[in-house]
């Protein structure tokens, strides 16, 4: 893992076809920690976080890690990028182990055993070893979500990036999914950015939650802070 003390969003604006998704946020993701970005769906939580990613470009505003240009900073600090898509984005054609394994086995990173065992090692910390052989079609929504942050960890990401992990998971998956995130917080140094319209999810898994409204960011804080702030924005969510 590489240190790094902050990624920041300087004034940041983004639209599309003329309509502004993204309006001069300003905001600041600290190293190590679980910052989720709080919000309805359309509010353009999405949109920030592929920002971060590098896929969309902001049209006014810079992102900056340690107030260095986001690509500048990546490629001089060797930081690894992570992003676990909503759909969770499997290869149906694969089975489970395959999925996991693709980026290194294209790039022939380390020996096949390597990979295999580093696949089975990240399944078995999820606690689907099992399903290795398994094709995606054959996995629940849950099993999914896990494969992807497999998939995810397997490249030894600094920073990770959850667009929606729960949408469209029952409760115990839900929680499933909270509890791997919050175990990474613990076990490892990943950064971990979290897109979410469930606040009781939020509540669960945050150091800070920034909840994004209309494409601004209305309030930041810790968990208490936000629950002690009465925003009215937090009942519709």
């Amino acid at each position: 893992m590489k240190n790094f003390l902050a990624i920041k969003l300087d004034n940041v604006s983004k639209g599309f076809e003329g309509k502004t998704v993204i309006d001069q946020i300003t905001c600041e993701f600290k190293n190590k920690e679980v910052h989720v970005i709080l919000g309805k769906s359309g509010t353009g939580k999405s949109v920030l976080l592929k920002m971060i990613m590098g896929l969309f470009k902001p049209e006014l505003g810079r992102i900056l890690i340690d107030n260095k240009d986001l690509n500048i900073a990546v490629n001089e600090n060797d930081l690894i990028l992570s992003y676990i898509f909503q759909s969770s984005a499997l290869l149906n054609s694969l089975n489970v182990l395959d999925n996991i394994t693709i980026f290194l086995d294209e790039n022939r990173i380390g020996s096949k055993d390597e990979r295999v065992n580093k696949a089975y090692d990240i399944l078995s910390d999820l606690g689907i070893q099992d399903s290795a052989k398994s094709f995606p079609s054959e996995l629940s929504g849950g099993m999914r979500k896990r494969v992807a942050i497999a998939r995810s960890l397997i490249i030894s990401p600094d920073i990770l990036l959850y667009d929606e992990p729960t949408a469209e998971l029952d409760p115990i998956n839900t929680k499933v999914i909270a509890q791997i995130i919050k175990k990474l917080k613990n076990d490892s140094s990943i950064t971990q950015i979290v897109v979410t319209h469930d606040i009781n999810f939020a509540y669960s898994i945050a150091d800070k939650i920034s909840i994004l409204e209309n494409g601004k960011i209305i309030i930041s804080g810790s968990v208490d802070t936000i629950k002690e702030s009465n925003n009215a924005i937090l009942e519709p969510i």
